[in-house]
């Protein structure tokens, strides 16, 4: 898989002025991207650690720029890297969503589902632990409206399904991913 170098996210990084508290994010989601990706390899399942850690660096570049401009910031980051000539990472990034979990099948790529799943296991710069992470979404954005409450809800049942299937893999307890 081809995949941007360290030096191209800083750079996409800095054309998007992602704010810190994006930055902060991206970083935490990243260790533990990599502290699972590692294990799992280290384990004997082929997953590519590299493309784990940019995906998990880049999978919030695009936020601030689609709260402005009213997009979906998974699809525009994909785009983004579509165009740069990475479309295989690009297809690791597309997925990042809460919801996007309900479309995982057997072909879904690990590398997206540990960036997911990194992802909804970090509260702003903190790894937490899946429960905790879910009370957060529910309080903070389904008070918003009952469809909101029922779309977090009905991810949280894949969302566990994928914990057990990477915890599986990788050997680790969900407590092992809090110190990442």
């Amino acid at each position: 898989m081809k995949i941007p170098t360290i030096a191209k996210c800083e750079a996409l990084l800095e054309k998007y002025a992602v704010p810190e508290h994006i930055r902060l994010h991206s970083n935490a989601v990243r260790k533990v991207a990599q502290k699972l990706a590692n294990a799992i390899k280290k384990r004997g399942a082929k997953v590519d650690v590299d493309a784990v850690s940019r995906a998990a660096l880049m999978h919030d570049f695009m936020k601030m720029h689609c709260i402005t401009h009213n997009c979906a910031h998974a699809q525009e980051a994909a785009a983004v890297f579509e165009g740069l000539g990475f479309s295989e990472f690009a297809k690791i990034i597309r997925v990042h969503g809460l919801e996007d979990v309900l479309k995982f099948t057997k072909s879904t790529p690990i590398e997206a589902k540990i960036v997911w799943y990194a992802d909804k296991r970090v509260n702003h710069h903190s790894p937490v632990l899946l429960e905790e992470r879910y009370s957060y979404l529910e309080e903070r954005y389904g008070s918003k409206s009952g469809s909101k409450m029922g779309e977090i809800r009905s991810t949280k049942a894949k969302a566990k399904k994928i914990e057990s299937e990477l915890m599986g893999l990788s050997g680790f307890a969900p407590k092992d991913l809090l110190g990442a």
